[in-house]
């Protein structure tokens, strides 16, 4: 029997089926009997979904279903010339366009605490910190475009969220073993031997590398997904997860049981490469059974079974109790559970379009070359051009050649117009496809048009960002669960620029309670040609409004070295600085080498926040004055020797903020000095910052010689 396959009646009889919480759990024959059961009845239901979906998904790739024809009129003619079926694919171009549409919505998230104490807000940071390094490694734009279009072809798309003990670094305790060459026990956090599935503590062998594990999201097509039949998606408690691995991969995993496990050689399993379904092949069906917490099963539950035999079972696997997957739809129905793809409102438009097109065409080769009109034997056949039809007929008429339209405007006007319905139910316009109205050129009017598409598509964008916060608030349950602080995990934090620091993670930042929250967008357009051209215009307008490394920073320019200027560079480490000065980090000294000015400016900006007053720590605020304090203590050096770098400490309002002595003097008051010993003929002591003292002693000179 077949997962995927028809079997005939997708609207069994109810059969009368207990709730997981009424059986017994500690019976593992019941509980086999009653997940085999649950599962086939749920497997028979989900047939005519299945249907749907692989017409949808033949649909996708432009491939048109075989259909075989019985026509009585030709059955005596052995060799039929028939044009094959002629598909423009508009409803995938239309997809990826959509795709690409929510793919520029980035998914930048606030990881933020539940309380206002200062501690949390620093951790809150550092999960948001492992949050965008996970995100980073998986990739999770990638992941992202295959969420939305599995939803887009089959109505509903699945990523679990689970735990792999194969991924992530080498364990510490295995570094151990391998260079001790010792074979020691895997210890938990607690001290205690770490089991396996098979109740066997753990044993590191120098030559089996053990990983730290680490989050995995699997992307689901939905019909390997099976959900408790309800009405609504809230109302489910459990669901069925079809997976296939090779039998003997199996036995491995569970030696105990290996001699239960068999090969399911009836199975047909669908395969999207051709479309067709196979015979699996020394491979084995399994199923894993998922059961939230409820008000009647507490615990939860997780089974993973074969036909034959029980292979895991236990309570709820993660602490979030729910199901461990987060899910996206594209149309939901009142009353349906799953969702449903566009594709059912749009592919008879799509079938109609090729019915047509392949029409035009068959009518082009027919009709497109020039015809010979003549009575039979009239001329020689043989003497003719191959590019001309013949057509003869008996009577006294000379012959002549014809040239006629293949099809007439009509025809291409009802296509277009088909093209257009198309679009317009599909909810992509051609703006989006690069084909804007005709008439239409201001970028204004066609910015206004974008903007209307995207109003078009918000219930799509507010999915897209629920999908988005619920990722992101699993990937913290399943971390905190399975983070040991033994680990020594190191994060890579990625900046702007796509350049990353390595920092140690704290795992006990975990087990707080965190609400995450979606970044608002600012007030720029959405594309980079109208982001860029907006901020050079307030840059035109507004020149002083930003210094330049700040506006290179909002270009986001600096993605090439030649754009990451001296102080694009000091302006990045001293917010760097910022971050761990206020989360109790070590920081080194300022050094001379440093840009003091931009480094000064970054650090007072942070304690004119209410909250540097209020919520800091005091030894977190004395360490921060101190640092300000020997930037300022470099800075009065170092403008005692550089006149210029006295006259900017001059322009900064604020300076100095521990007042040491010092004042600086600004390019007009050295100016100022300078003349004025000239006009007493003293010899000038400083320098007019911009100019060289040669040129000011020559001055001198003339000055002196025109006296005389």
């Amino acid at each position: 029997m077949s997962y995927f396959d028809e079997l005939g009646d997708d609207r069994p009889d109810k059969v009368n089926i207990k709730p997981y919480h009424a059986i017994d759990k500690k019976d593992e024959k019941e509980v086999l009997k009653w997940c085999n059961k649950v599962v086939k009845t749920l497997e028979k239901q989900s047939v005519a979904r299945n249907s749907k979906a692989r017409k949808n998904l033949e649909t996708y790739r432009g491939v048109s279903a075989s259909s075989s024809r019985s026509d009585i009129r030709r059955a005596d003619r052995q060799f039929i010339k028939r044009v094959n079926k002629f598909i423009v694919n508009h409803l995938h171009d239309m997809t990826e366009t959509r795709i690409s549409q929510l793919s520029r919505l980035k998914p930048a998230i606030n990881v933020l605490p539940t309380n206002d104490e200062y501690e949390d807000r620093n951790a809150a940071k550092a999960v948001k910190f492992l949050i965008d390094h996970l995100w980073y490694i998986n990739n999770v734009d990638e992941l992202r475009q295959r969420m939305l279009r599995n939803a887009f072809i089959f109505g509903e798309s699945y990523c679990f969220v689970t735990w792999d003990k194969d991924k992530g670094d080498l364990h510490p305790m295995y570094v151990k073993a391998r260079d001790l060459n010792l074979k020691l026990d895997l210890l938990d956090e607690q001290g205690n031997p770490v089991l396996d599935s098979e109740g066997q503590a753990l044993k590191i062998d120098p030559k089996k590398p053990i990983k730290t594990g680490d989050v995995k999201y699997e992307v689901e097509v939905p019909w390997r997904v099976y959900l408790q039949r309800q009405k609504n998606f809230d109302q489910v408690e459990y669901c069925f997860r079809v997976r296939v691995e090779a039998t003997e991969t199996l036995k491995k995993e569970y030696p105990s049981k290996a001699h239960k496990i068999k090969e399911s050689t009836d199975v047909k399993s669908f395969d999207a490469d051709d479309l067709a379904e196979h015979f699996l092949e020394e491979d084995t069906v399994y199923y894993e059974f998922f059961h939230k917490k409820t008000k009647h099963c507490p615990e939860g539950a997780y089974v993973k079974f074969t036909d034959d035999v029980i292979l895991e079972m236990s309570g709820c696997q993660f602490s979030h109790g729910d199901l461990p997957f987060i899910r996206m739809t594209d149309m939901d129905i009142p009353e349906q559970l799953n969702g449903v793809s566009q594709y059912e409102l749009v592919r008879p438009i799509q079938n109609m379009h090729d019915n047509l097109s392949t029409l035009l065409a068959k009518n082009i080769y027919m009709m497109g070359h020039a015809k010979w009109v003549m009575p039979r034997g009239a001329c020689k056949i043989e003497s003719l051009g191959n590019d001309n039809t013949i057509v003869q007929y008996q009577g006294p008429v000379p012959p002549q050649m014809l040239q006629t339209m293949p099809n007439p405007p009509e025809a291409y006007q009802f296509r277009d117009a088909l093209r257009n319905e198309m679009g317009q139910i599909y909810g992509v316009q051609g703006v989006s496809r690069g084909q804007p109205p005709k008439g239409i050129t201001a970028a204004v009017a066609l910015q206004f048009l974008n903007e209307q598409e995207q109003e078009r598509n918000s219930t799509t964008v507010i999915k897209h960002n629920d999908m988005i916060k619920s990722l992101a608030r699993m990937t913290i349950a399943v971390c905190g669960d399975k983070y040991d602080p033994e680990d020594g995990r190191m994060l890579r934090i990625v900046g702007k620029n796509n350049r990353y620091s390595i920092r140690h993670f704290d795992t006990a930042n975990l087990h707080k309670n965190y609400d995450v929250r979606l970044e608002l967008g600012s007030g720029l357009p959405e594309s980079k040609a109208g982001k860029v051209q907006r901020i050079i215009e307030v840059m035109q307008m507004k020149p002083n409004l930003l210094s330049d490394e700040r506006w290179i920073d909002l270009l986001d320019l600096g993605n090439s070295d030649k754009m990451n200027s001296l102080m694009t560079v000091s302006v990045r480490a001293a917010e760097s600085e910022n971050e761990d000065i206020m989360a109790g980090r070590f920081v080194g000294d300022p050094e001379e080498f440093e840009d003091h000015i931009v480094h000064w400016k970054t650090h007072t900006k942070a304690m004119q926040e209410r909250t540097f007053k209020e919520e800091c720590p005091v030894e977190y605020r004395e360490e921060m004055m101190e640092h300000i304090a020997i930037h300022e203590f470099l800075m009065v050096e170092k403008a005692k020797n550089n006149p210029a770098f006295e006259a900017k400490l001059a322009e900064l309002p604020n300076f100095p903020v521990f007042p040491n002595g010092f004042i600086p003097r600004s390019t007009e008051h050295q100016r100022a000095i300078v003349q004025g010993q000239a006009n007493q003929g003293l010899p000038a002591e400083g320098v007019i910052p911009g100019e060289d003292k040669s040129e000011i002693e020559s001055k001198e000179e003339l000055t002196k010689g025109s006296k005389k």
